[in-house]
């Protein structure tokens, strides 16, 4: 009978695989990819490295998988977000709430490491931001028209400039410096663009990113 297999970046692996994968994804992004060993990683699963290394030629190939299969989760968990014409402010809510609870899992150590050591998927991250800002277009001219965002905003200059800070301030080499968790400042950069936006006595809802 066949094996179930289920897709990484490029491979498809058994089924069996996925609690490895799901186990390295949270070791990888805790504790950065430096710390990471596929020794301590068979030791804490009880498998085998010879399992390991039975579907990737090293620790590196097995890393950018692993790595692939976390931020295309988040991608194309992002990409089937629909736009809601009778609350626009609701897309991109649940956007950044998605982005949210995938960045507080990351470490400062591991965005750090995933842009020196693999910088084709930090390209591929850095795309998706991009791509994420611009995608929002639609939902904030919506809620302008509706009256929920200052009118006296253009849109797609203020767009364009929230796309330059975030290509600024979320980078690793200030994030790691910085004596802040990714949550905190995220909550403070979404609380001034936000509602620096919206229309006086309006508010954004900050709870997806309060502290748990």
């Amino acid at each position: 009978m066949k094996q179930e297999t289920f897709p990484m970046g490029k491979k498809e692996l058994p089924e069996k695989m996925r609690p490895v994968i799901k186990y390295a994804t949270q070791q990888l992004m805790s504790k950065g990819i430096r710390n990471f060993t596929v020794e301590k990683l068979c030791a804490d699963f009880k498998v085998s490295k010879k399992t390991i290394y039975k579907y990737f030629r090293s620790k590196e190939e097995f890393v950018e998988e692993v790595l692939y299969y976390n931020y295309r989760q988040l991608f194309d968990s992002v990409k089937t977000i629909k736009t809601d014409n009778h609350d626009p402010l609701k897309m991109v809510f649940v956007i950044l709430s998605t982005i949210q609870k995938q960045i507080s899992l990351n470490s400062t150590e591991f965005i750090y490491d995933v842009k020196l050591y693999y910088p084709k998927i930090w390209k591929e991250v850095e795309d998706f931001e991009t791509s994420t800002i611009v995608s929002l277009n639609d939902s904030l001219v919506k809620a302008q028209n509706m009256g929920l965002i200052r009118k006296d905003i253009n849109l797609k200059f203020t767009i364009t400039l929230i796309m330059k800070i975030v290509q600024t301030v979320f980078q690793p080499e200030l994030l790691i410096q910085a004596p802040y968790s990714v949550s905190d400042i995220m909550k403070v950069f979404v609380d001034i663009v936000m509602n620096g936006l919206m229309e006086k006595g309006k508010s954004f809802n900050l709870s997806f990113i309060e502290e748990k």
